[in-house]
């Protein structure tokens, strides 16, 4: 990992090669949990992955929560450290940061299971998700300073190979020791320590040259702490739905609805983290050197980026969802699925959207208390209605729920997050996205196969082809002009000398 004085600002097509730097830590991971999906619904019973779900999502509210804010402060306060030279304090300061919230957090989970009444069956789960919370939040550490960094490539190793290395030991244990969630954790665990023992070598320079700086920790803390009470709102909005489902519905039930939920969030969640990764330190950076203008012109080129890649995504899972569901999944997992995947993905383009569009004008204005405000009061009517729907509906039942809260929450954040910073979406480039989404929808209506591989196989190609081409057709981000060079210069040479 480099540490070191950034370059000014390039220009918007290194941008773009920027993102494509992270694709592979979006499209590898994403095939990962594709595999999870085919494997493991096949190899575990509903009861066994509604089990792995419940500890794993409660992993993923505290990582949310504590560490994940942890990790943009090193994003939002690296432009500064590097024009003050000292980046490797903000390594040290960050990680001992990192290593302390992470042993209280510990602490405080182990305190729960043993005092809490949980059921006995979830125990064991539960206390495999302790240590892999440590491993992660460290990790997530050095992969913030490498995000700030621009060190597209040896992010994408890392998050590449935790999936794989994780996967890969899961499937193993599970098959050698037995169809249960404490074996698919332990793959797990093995897969973060695996990697963090690997990204470990590039932090240890600037971790032992730094110091501790305690105003800065102070400035990080500062920063997080209100972000943390946020996204552990936000955390409740996106997963206590699934804890409803367990405590209303049962494990079994759980296991399907998080299929649903995986299939859908995973890849999404990964391709929005994927544009994210690349353009808010841009953001931040463009803030930083020439202004809030320059920055709202920045951060609206950021959100048609991000919603150039997640509306096709979001809406070519709902036409494919009849067959995702024969293929992707064992028997005892289809019953609901086609009808929960629209749903989930429709929520899932609002989540990103919110996620990773509107959220940053809080981060940039600084005013990340505010995005309580957005969250709060929508997290908790999302649980009153789930309380009622649930037992009528079932997993239909919360599955619209999350789309209704979601969906009022997100217009809400947007009108609060305009009050504090300029936030905007140049309508122009709207229109061309939709404009290219509608000959997709079209012809994808128009096919019909028999055989589920092919109408699958086909609806993703057209889908692919159509998009791409209608993207360049209305010349979204300069696009047209970027395909025509390339084609110049690949004739170019071809020409004889």
């Amino acid at each position: 990992m480099t540490v070191g004085r950034h370059e000014a600002n390039p220009p918007r097509r290194n941008l773009q090669g920027l993102i494509a730097g992270y694709l592979p830590a979006t499209i590898i991971p994403a095939l990962v949990s594709l595999g999870v999906v085919l494997a493991y619904t096949r190899l575990l019973s509903p009861a066994e992955y509604g089990r792995y779900s419940l500890a794993f999502t409660a992993l993923m509210v505290v990582q949310v929560s504590l560490f994940y804010t942890l990790s943009l402060s090193i994003v939002r306060f690296y432009p500064v450290a590097v024009r003050e030279r000292s980046t490797a304090d903000l390594i040290r300061t960050s990680y001992i940061g990192v290593m302390l919230v992470g042993l209280i957090a510990a602490a405080l989970a182990a305190l729960a299971l043993i005092v809490l009444p949980l059921p006995p069956k979830l125990l064991p789960v539960l206390w495999l998700a302790v240590p892999l919370l440590l491993l992660r939040a460290t990790l997530s550490t050095g992969q913030a300073v490498r995000r700030a960094s621009d060190a597209s490539s040896q992010y994408s190793l890392i998050e590449c190979g935790q999936a794989i290395i994780g996967f890969a030991a899961g499937v193993l244990l599970v098959v050698l020791r037995g169809p249960t969630a404490e074996n698919v954790m332990l793959g797990l665990i093995v897969g973060a320590a695996a990697m963090l023992a690997i990204g470990a070598r590039s932090s240890w320079r600037a971790f032992r040259e730094g110091r501790f700086d305690r105003t800065l920790q102070r400035n990080a803390w500062a920063f997080s702490a209100p972000l943390a009470v946020t996204y552990a709102v936000g955390a409740a909005l996106q997963y206590g739905d699934r804890f409803m489902v367990a405590g209303l519905a049962g494990a079994q039930a759980l296991g399907i609805y998080t299929v649903a939920t995986v299939l859908v969030d995973r890849p999404t969640a990964l391709a929005g983290i994927a544009i994210t990764t690349a353009t808010f330190p841009r953001v931040v950076r463009t803030l930083e050197d020439e202004g809030v203008e320059a920055a709202r012109q920045q951060l609206g080129f950021n959100g048609i980026l991000l919603l150039a890649v997640a509306a096709p995504a979001c809406i070519g899972l709902m036409l494919i969802a009849p067959q995702l569901a024969r293929i992707t999944v064992g028997p005892a997992f289809r019953t609901g699925l086609v009808a929960l995947l629209p749903i989930v993905a429709a929520t899932a383009l609002i989540r990103m959207m919110s996620a990773h569009f509107i959220d940053h004008a809080y981060h940039l204005a600084r005013r990340s208390d505010l995005m309580l405000l957005a969250y709060g009061p929508f997290a908790a009517l999302n649980l009153g209605i789930d309380v009622v729907v649930i037992p009528r509906f079932g997993v239909l039942g919360a599955a619209w729920a999350a789309l209704g809260c979601l969906s009022l929450q997100c217009i809400i954040s947007a009108l609060l997050a305009r009050r504090v910073f300029p936030l905007w979406l140049p309508p122009a480039d709207i229109a061309r996205v939709a404009s290219a989404l509608l000959p997709m929808i079209v012809v994808a209506r128009l096919i019909n196969l028999t055989n589920p591989w092919l109408h699958l196989a086909a609806l993703v190609a057209e889908s692919t082809v159509s998009y791409a081409v209608m993207l360049i057709a209305v010349d979204l981000a300069g696009l047209r002009g970027i395909v025509i060079g390339r084609c110049r210069r690949m004739f170019a040479l071809q020409e004889p000398v």
